[in-house]
């Protein structure tokens, strides 16, 4: 009986390899690309869990819940708009800098936005009817003309006109502003009064915070896995992401 021949490996040529780490390193962005656009997301799930299952409630200025919100959606906004509309001319030219170009231009974008919005205050963890009474009392303090509407305030003497929108589910009410004319000091100084009487106000931990922490916990765990498990093309990817 003829005896089959033994089948020999080939060995790999340097194409052969190229296209092998070409393929690794295609993995490896598409690893980096979840996580970087997840990652902030899951970061910002867990602040909010917490500020939930804070014992006393806390106040967010509108910039600070404007800016902790826009950075939670930056990696989104790289890895989506921004890389599909990447100028290649730019690109070509600048390297790997065109993102920092390109991050730059969003914060000063992001910025813009924030600047250019209404004012607003964010209170996380409290119920409705119990800052109505705080928000009633501190803004008689500060200015006795102070007057209800339904669930509209005017406090003409400090230039504010607002809006009490509350989401009962979640515990979180928003003072957002009426009208073009306000007065953005007579604002700070009714944030800093309220943000005095709450911090001496004991509330009961949101439950719910739970669900917001145990999701963005699970989220970054997920993102996370095909990063910091050893995966040896990340360190291929980064370098010719970013070769300076």
């Amino acid at each position: 009986m003829m005896a089959m021949p033994r089948l020999r490996r080939m060995p790999q040529t340097d194409s052969t390899q190229a296209a092998e780490l070409n393929i690794s390193i295609a993995v490896g962005m598409d690893v980096l690309r979840w996580f970087l656009a997840f990652a902030p997301v899951a970061i910002y799930l867990m602040i909010v869990g917490g500020l939930n299952l804070a014992r006393r409630p806390v106040l967010l200025t509108g910039t600070q819940d404007r800016l902790l919100l826009g950075l939670s959606l930056v990696g989104l906004i790289i890895v989506g708009p921004m890389e599909l509309f990447l100028p290649m001319a730019a690109y070509i030219h600048y390297g790997g800098a065109v993102w920092l170009i390109l991050v730059i231009l969003l914060s000063l974008v992001v910025g813009l936005v924030i600047l250019t919005s209404p004012p607003r205050l964010v209170i996380f963890n409290t119920a409705p009817h119990q800052l109505r009474a705080v928000v009633a009392e501190t803004a008689l303090e500060l200015d006795q003309a102070a007057r209800w509407a339904g669930d509209c305030l005017l406090l003409p003497g400090l230039g504010i006109q607002l809006f009490l929108v509350a989401s009962p589910g979640w515990r979180n009410v928003t003072l957002s502003a009426i009208g073009p004319h306000q007065d953005h000091q007579g604002w700070r100084t009714f944030g800093r009064a309220l943000a005095s009487r709450l911090a001496a106000t004991e509330v009961p931990p949101n439950p719910r915070g739970l669900v917001l922490i145990a999701a963005g916990l699970a989220l970054l765990v997920a993102v996370s896995v095909g990063v910091f498990q050893g995966n040896p093309t990340v360190a291929a990817v980064l370098n010719r992401v970013i070769p300076f």
